[in-house]
């Protein structure tokens, strides 16, 4: 376990822990948003209030109820906030076509104070590791049912609610899902009978599951659409399946099969060979297939099933976009892959930019997964 929070902690280098706070605190940041923007208090837990930030065109003519986006930060389980100047072009994207956008904070069960204490302590006999995951999860629970609680006031569709997160934040969301599909008490007491999401976005992410007979996924239902993006060879998040007597991880290239199994929509963006720097990228890099999951399979109903391998020796970010919304992101990114923060390929190949001219690498779609990559 400290493997896994060392390694995401030193990828994901936003923020300063606040001793004093419960959720640290990241640098301030200049947020630059062409969506209108205002702050809620979703839920109160231990006597403090958990917030969450509502974007949307207030000015926009949509044509019935809206589909909703909720983002999960990354950060380990120890640091991040709702507040994230590297997801605002995203979320700007998406209210300009229609949607809702919704960042939220989250209680941070791996967080420790200046005294080296946990700011939230687990229950006696509860894994910490789990613990920090449940947590979060019921959090986006919270956040969700308070959205439907507000559909009116949003012009939202309570049916069309996609949930997404980076690394920590996506295996929140991951295990969210899988907790309404496979009769979760977590999932049982804090959501309306009969509510599934729409569609789940996982940017590096994975199911994590503690105890002697959690040995597999075994899914009450059907799950709904996924979209994962993730790098083949993520040494902090796996990719397929992690065995070992503290936890069992389920990867997209694992739950993809199930899902093909199942007859459920998917897209795997895989890159072959790359990092955790996947739960990065697609917040700038992958519009077009993000657009391509939530305008195909979510809203328009196709079951569709991809799994595309994109392999290429050029990252599909560039210096100044991560150094500006976070100052050594880009350096920090390098160290982890030893390149010595001189730039270059490293372990996140890539393709074509966001906009540039099509005849660039896009990558190979294929047909149905055919098992796992070592």
């Amino acid at each position: 376990m400290k493997r896994l929070l060392i390694l995401v902690a030193a990828f994901l280098m936003a923020c300063t822990i606040n001793a004093n706070a419960q959720f640290p605190q990241q640098q301030a940041q200049q947020i630059v948003s062409k969506a209108d923007m205002n702050t809620v208090e979703f839920v109160v837990r231990d006597g403090k209030p958990i917030l969450m930030d509502i974007y949307q065109m207030k000015g926009q003519k949509t044509e019935g109820k809206r589909p909703v986006f909720i983002y999960s930060f990354g950060g380990a389980w120890a640091m991040g906030s709702r507040v994230d100047a590297l997801c605002n072009p995203l979320y700007d994207h998406l209210c300009e076509k229609g949607w809702v956008c919704v960042a939220i904070d989250y209680r941070l069960g791996s967080a420790r104070g200046r005294d080296g204490k946990p700011l939230i302590t687990p229950p006696e006999g509860y894994n910490a590791f789990q613990f920090s995951i449940d947590i979060g999860v019921e959090d986006i629970y919270a956040a969700t049912t308070w959205l439907i609680k507000h559909a009116d006031e949003y012009n939202i569709d309570p049916e069309k609610i996609v949930i997404s997160g980076s690394s920590a934040g996506a295996i929140n969301s991951m295990n969210a899902e899988y907790y309404i599909c496979s009769g979760h008490k977590l999932a049982k007491d804090n959501l309306p009978k009969d509510f599934n999401y729409a569609g789940v976005i996982p940017m590096a992410g994975a199911v994590y599951l503690t105890g002697e007979n959690d040995t597999m996924l075994k899914w009450d239902k059907k799950p709904c659409p996924m979209c994962f993006f993730h790098g083949s060879s993520d040494p902090t998040v796996t990719f397929d399946i992690e065995n070992n007597p503290n936890r069992h991880g389920f990867g997209p290239n694992y739950v993809s099969q199930q899902l093909y199994t199942m007859d459920v929509p998917y897209m795997l963006c895989e890159y072959f060979g790359g990092d955790h720097a996947m739960a990065l990228l697609p917040l700038k890099w992958f519009w077009n297939e993000i657009d391509s999951f939530m305008d195909r399979i979510v809203l328009g109903g196709q079951n569709i099933k991809v799994h595309m391998v994109e392999k290429s020796p050029k990252p599909r970010t560039d210096a100044n976009w991560l150094d500006t919304v976070r100052p050594g992101q880009y350096e920090a990114v390098n160290r982890m892959r030893g390149q010595g923060g001189q730039g270059g390929p490293g372990g996140a190949p890539g393709g074509r930019p966001q906009g540039a001219p099509q005849g660039a690498p896009q990558g190979n779609f294929q047909g149905p997964p055919q098992g796992a990559r070592r």
